[in-house]
């Protein structure tokens, strides 16, 4: 049965929808046509390419009913990411869900710089709150050879990132570890013996929070957002705790906010346990990026 919508009436007209709902386009988070079509395809079973070639074809009953849904939660600004259940990260593809960060462009860098690290060779690492776990099954897929400890206060998120070892064939390589921070790494045999603890931890400070886009304001879990002491709590205990681990000469990699790089930069310096202190920029040109070495 035609209801006289066809593929490039809706994306126009959901366009629309969207910008009138403030989804105009921010770097890095699409755009309300991009949004659109995205959802369309979703529904038509398609890549998003391939509503080029279908611009004058109609749609059911069905598929704008459920096109509909989408567009309404979209249009309550849930991220577009959230509802598809999935998103690209180094190229590969993720479940996300609304249990975990939805991952960002930006933190590319720091699995960049953790294999720049580590080198052609095997390695230890620990990833700590891997969330979704794209950084520890970025690391693995890249060093075959490498050992991965991944850790996690939220079961919910633990159930994400198995989903994504799973499916990613790196089960038998990445462990997962409930509890929070280097908790679960106690008592392992772990410490002095990791080559590299990589982290993107939550650092968004309580008052920051309401400044943020609603997508992650209200939908992004808290737990992975926002920090004590202005958003630098949980950079200092990682700050604090990892030496313990690492091995003479390995390294700390640590995604920072950059409102608070200079602090986060400071503390390690301070930390007698650190040399080699340095910092990273983004894509975005952004410092992004906190590296350190543990003293021999």
């Amino acid at each position: 049965m035609t209801n006289g919508w066809k593929v490039l009436d809706l994306i126009n007209v959901t366009k629309s929808f969207f910008e009138k709902k403030g989804i105009v386009g921010a770097p890095g988070r699409g755009t309300a046509r991009l949004d659109a079509e995205l959802l369309l395809a979703e529904v038509l079973g398609c890549g998003r390419i391939d509503l080029y070639l279908r611009f004058g074809e109609a749609v059911d009953e069905a598929q704008l009913a459920a096109f509909r849904e989408l567009v309404r939660r979209r249009g309550e600004r849930q991220p577009v990411k959230q509802i598809l259940g999935r998103c690209e990260f180094m190229s590969h593809e993720f479940d996300v869900s609304p249990d975990v960060l939805i991952p960002r462009p930006e933190t590319e860098t720091v699995v960049e710089q953790t294999l720049a690290v580590l080198g052609d060779g095997p390695g230890v690492v620990a990833d700590i709150g891997t969330g979704c776990g794209n950084i520890a099954i970025s690391i693995a897929l890249a060093r075959p050879e490498a050992t991965v400890y991944a850790t996690d206060i939220s079961e919910a998120a633990l159930a994400v990132t198995e989903r994504n070892v799973r499916k990613r064939g790196v089960s038998e390589r990445v462990t997962l570890l409930a509890g929070d921070l280097f908790e679960p790494l106690t008592g392992r045999d772990l410490e002095g013996r990791l080559d590299c603890i990589v982290s993107n931890p939550p650092y968004v400070a309580e008052s920051e929070l309401s400044d943020l886009m609603p997508e992650v304001a209200r939908y992004e879990p808290r737990v992975a957002l926002v920090s004590e002491q202005d958003g630098m709590g949980h950079t200092l205990r990682i700050l604090e705790a990892a030496p313990r681990f690492l091995r003479d000469g390995g390294a700390l990699v640590l995604e920072m906010s950059p409102f608070t790089a200079e602090r986060a930069r400071a503390a390690a310096e301070a930390n007698a346990a650190y040399d080699k202190v340095r910092t990273k920029h983004d894509l975005g040109k952004v410092e992004r990026v906190l590296m350190a070495e543990k003293r021999a």
